[in-house]
């Protein structure tokens, strides 16, 4: 076979509502209902323009088993732009739209190949480049598929080249409901050269040889999932040398940025790092048409800025038109006040910091359910950059808190959960 060239997405969800953001903030509304078909337009763009031998789609394209009417023209059309480009689409189906209720027209759409219930290989033959190569894959029958689907995998004997497109939780991701779960071996022991794969909203590497990766989400949903989004470009190579270039299509961006308190002395510099900050995040991105981001003010305050963020909804009105002038709008979703004055009973800065912050934020989401969801969406995330997914509990949503205290002690619950099962890996713990 020759060089073999690939684009992979998933968890576009097109046709995803934003009902909740229309009420608050109606501008921003309205991008987002739009921001899923951009990222979708730009992932076919993306295809032609990089002459991508073929395209994967990893499950929940679309946001429900019964699409809508525009979500499914808008998906219709590019296939169709995808199949006079000589590209044809392997598409496996996930939880948000598995095959019970799925549209028949979109099933035999000319130029996408849709992957039934059972495992099955599809051998392309419309280009030199595949000659050698099989395509594996398997939908969701129903939404709560808990059945181990990669397990059922087998790579047939004589390929140059295999590639897998699933919809599956490895290693009990947390942030998203555990199904087709699967561990990292029971996709090496597959034999696949590539696994492409949809479910986890974060998307990245999560093994070189094999290559296993997730696209992650076409456009983040919520201050969960931060930083760009996109899908990735594969260069497939004879017996698995693969490489992934990650392409961001995502029109919004979700961000959150922390102001360290000793550098603003008053709210005009917290306003002006703000701006700083914002700006720097929108250079480099020509794919970026706004930015949603979540300020956190940190560290020990002065006197003047502590007054300052007393007044914090004039203070957060004002940030907003600050922020909303620049070259690419910038809408805040929220102003976190985690400062902190000086204390004598605790022994230093850096213990007093955590105490207070930790205090002070789980007094801010006590019984704010709309805070909660935001903050367990970003935990998740830190973490998983941070200690690896398969220490990760797949209950990290968290409930409503009645006190500060309830708020702690689930935190500091979750927070021990990880630390012993990071230690179990290593020692035995009683």
């Amino acid at each position: 076979m020759a060089d073999l060239k690939l684009i992979h997405a998933a968890d576009i969800h097109l046709g995803r509502p934003f009902s909740g953001l229309e009420r608050s903030n109606p501008e921003l509304g309205d991008l987002f209902r739009r921001a899923t078909y951009t990222a979708w337009e730009r992932i076919v763009t993306t295809a032609i323009e990089r002459k991508a031998d073929l395209v994967t789609l990893g499950g929940d394209v679309f946001d429900a088993s019964s699409p809508t009417v525009k979500s499914r023209v808008a998906f219709s059309r590019g296939i169709d732009l995808l199949r006079e480009a000589g590209i044809r689409v392997f598409m496996a189906l996930g939880n948000h739209d598995p095959m019970t209720g799925f549209p028949p027209s979109l099933m035999s759409l000319p130029g996408l190949h849709l992957f039934g219930k059972d495992p099955e290989s599809v051998r392309p033959s419309f280009a030199e480049a595949a000659e050698g190569v099989a395509i594996f894959g398997a939908s969701f029958h129903k939404s709560a598929t808990k059945e181990n689907l990669a397990r059922q995998f087998r790579r047939d004997p004589g390929l140059d080249l295999a590639i897998g497109v699933l919809h599956a939780n490895v290693s009990g991701i947390g942030g998203h409901k555990d199904y087709a779960p699967c561990t990292l071996d029971d996709l090496k022991s597959t034999g696949m050269d590539l696994w492409c794969l949809g479910h986890v909203h974060a998307g990245g590497v999560l093994r070189d040889d094999p290559l296993i990766l997730y696209a992650g989400a076409a456009q983040g949903a919520h201050m969960g999932e931060t930083g760009p989004h996109g899908c990735f470009l594969i260069n497939a190579h004879q017996h698995g040398n693969c490489h992934a270039e990650f392409v961001p299509v995502s029109p919004v961006r979700w961000e959150v940025i922390t102001i360290d308190a000793a550098e603003a002395e008053d709210g005009t510099q917290l306003l002006n790092r703000a701006e700083q900050a914002c700006s720097k995040l929108c250079s480099g991105d020509g794919n970026l048409e706004s930015l949603v981001v979540g300020v956190h003010i940190k560290g020990l305050a002065s006197a003047e800025l502590r007054k300052d963020l007393r007044g914090k909804e004039e203070l957060f009105d004002a940030l907003a038109d600050a922020l909303a002038r620049l070259p690419v709008p910038v809408f805040v979703e929220s102003l976190r006040d985690l400062t902190r004055e000086p204390r004598s009973d605790i022994s230093s800065d850096e213990d007093q910091g955590f105490a207070l912050e930790f205090a002070r934020l789980c007094r801010e989401i006590a019984g704010d359910p709309g805070k909660l969801v935001g903050l367990s969406g970003e935990i998740v995330a830190e973490l998983s950059r941070k200690v690896g997914f398969s220490y990760i509990s797949g209950d990290s949503r968290a409930g409503n808190f009645g006190s500060e205290k309830e708020a702690m002690d689930y935190f500091l619950a979750q927070a021990q959960g990880v630390v012993q099962r990071m230690l179990g890996d290593s020692v035995n713990v009683d």
